[in-house]
């Protein structure tokens, strides 16, 4: 698309018409949509390539809470964190009910943004390459949490994948991954965690998941 053009491509006229968006092939189906590397490292080398264009020296994300919903009210929580000389990675799924880009994508955002950076930050730096989910930190047992002493309550899954984790956080290994699951859960407990606005412990014992992408009955 030209630059002039609206590329109707995030379901929202405020983001389309300010971002340069991309369209990522996948390898792989439902429910992770798996991408391969080369098409992730071809995204690596563009969105890099962007930045040095349009002026960034920095690329900045977090995951938006689930409770935050609608083009407006997205762009709104947006400018509560982001500044003027820095470029966001915004993702589809923020302004529609969508799965896009999917769990493995966003599982890869934070090496991704932290690649994209480091390569801003050093033009002489030999740019390192996605391969598999390798290049993502093994998970790593955190010092335990501060824990919200909280009544028990339920909830039910919005996301299509919600990974189960053995501690809050995800610096934490997974257990399980609830996919398209509509079953009714029980949070016994609250904490903060990375990756996530609050983590819940379930009450069966199986881990703990993050709250932002479910919501109580």
């Amino acid at each position: 698309m030209e630059e002039t053009n609206r590329a109707w491509t995030s379901s929202s006229s405020a983001n389309d018409n300010e971002a340069i968006t991309f369209e990522i092939a996948n390898n792989g189906p439902a429910p992770d949509w798996r991408m391969s590397d080369a098409a992730i490292n071809s995204f690596l080398d563009l969105a890099v390539e962007i930045c040095i264009y349009y002026g960034f020296d920095k690329v900045v994300y977090k995951t938006k809470p689930a409770s935050i919903t609608g083009s407006a009210n997205v762009e709104a929580w947006i400018k509560t964190w982001s500044q003027p000389d820095e470029m966001i990675l915004t993702l589809h799924n923020w302004y529609a009910n969508k799965s896009c880009p999917g769990p493995y994508f966003t599982r890869q955002i934070p090496w991704i943004v932290e690649e994209i950076n480091n390569r801003l930050r050093d033009s002489a730096r030999i740019p390192l390459r996605f391969v598999g989910e390798n290049v993502v930190p093994p998970p790593q047992e955190a010092p335990e949490p501060q824990k919200d002493e909280i009544k028990a309550y339920t909830i039910r899954v919005t996301a299509s994948a919600l990974n189960v984790r053995k501690g809050p956080g995800t610096n934490y290994a997974i257990v399980k991954t609830l996919v398209n699951d509509p079953n009714v859960y029980t949070i016994v407990e609250e904490a903060d965690g990375v990756g996530s606005s609050k983590w819940g412990k379930l009450k069966s014992g199986l881990g703990w998941v993050s709250l932002d992408y479910t919501r109580k009955t």
